[in-house]
């Protein structure tokens, strides 16, 4: 599916895919997503990467930022895509707190609520692995990263059909 097609996708019909977890004796969870609406100008990160992906470029045209399956009654679940001028920030203070496992053209697009888990998408044209998804762990070293997805589009396609649940959880 296209960025459009996701974000259309998710705004009318997003809450049937999430699928909560009944817990006797606890309320369900109810999830929601939500868009800013307002496109972003993304030429703020030229100076943090090479090259911003066409699709994650594409997402910031249509919506600035989202909250995707974030949990309204615990919090504690969803994620948060960020808007450019957050992304930039999110990235300084990833090369500044963990530069041992930062990589040039590394950019970080979210954050899992609930969690210090990161959405890092790999910025450098020149390189075989130019628009691949990580998710990085606050605790292990790169080379433990989740890698994801090739692709920011192909990403959210499986996030969304997958209900916001970590389908890459136990790979």
């Amino acid at each position: 599916m296209t960025i459009p097609e996701l974000i259309g996708l998710v705004k009318t019909d997003g809450s049937r895919f999430a699928k909560p977890t009944p817990v006797e004796g606890m309320q369900d969870m109810e999830f929601v997503s939500s868009f800013e609406d307002t496109g972003a100008d993304n030429s703020m990160i030229s100076g943090i990467v090479t090259e911003c992906p066409g699709d994650l470029s594409e997402f910031w045209r249509i919506a600035r930022s989202a909250k995707l399956f974030e949990d309204k009654v615990y919090g504690q679940w969803g994620l948060s895509i960020l808007d450019p001028a957050n992304a930039v920030a999110a990235t300084e203070k990833l090369r500044a707190r963990r530069f041992r496992d930062y990589v040039l053209d590394d950019l970080v697009v979210g954050r899992f609520i609930g969690d210090s888990d990161l959405l890092i998408i790999r910025c450098d044209p020149s390189s075989s692995d130019f628009g691949t998804i990580l998710v990085a762990t606050p605790i292990d070293p790169r080379h433990q990263w989740h890698r994801i997805s090739k692709s920011f589009a192909r990403f959210l396609d499986t996030y969304i059909k997958a209900g916001g649940d970590k389908y890459w959880a136990g790979t």
